[in-house]
Parts: structure tokens; sequence; C-alpha cells
């Protein structure tokens, strides 16, 4: 990250394998945003199956409280 930054001012985004709070707590340390896409598809169609949207919302919040940052 470090190397692009040299190049671009534009903020930077990770987002490859990143599926728990500690993950994104990682990326947070050198990243602008961290892109969760794969593993929200993922419990959509695996775990949460059946069991409506706040099984998803209930997965984005454990997501965001488990990195420190604000609520959603």
């Amino acid at each position: 990250m470090q190397r692009v930054r040299r190049f671009t001012e534009l903020p930077l985004a990770v987002g490859f394998g990143i599926s728990n709070p500690a993950q994104v707590r990682e990326v947070q340390a050198v990243a602008d945003a961290a892109v969760v896409g794969s593993a929200i598809v993922r419990a959509i169609e695996d775990r949460y199956a059946g069991r409506g949207t706040e099984a998803i919302e209930r997965y984005v919040r454990w997501l965001k409280e488990g990195t420190g940052s604000e609520p959603l």
C-alpha cells in the first residue's frame, strides 16, 4: 500500500479474504477502506439463508463494531 500511495492521492481500499473484525483492523492500518464482498455473499448463501435481512445486518454490525469504529 505504501508503494501505491506514492502514485495517487485517491483513497485506497483492500478487499481480498476479509471476513472478520481482526482482518478489517489489519486493513485499516494500511488502507482507507476494507471491502467485505465475498464474505457477505457467502453469509447470504450459507449461514443466513432463510433468516431474513436482519441476520445480514447483524453480520455487518459485528464486522464494524469489532474494528472499534463508530457503530452503524
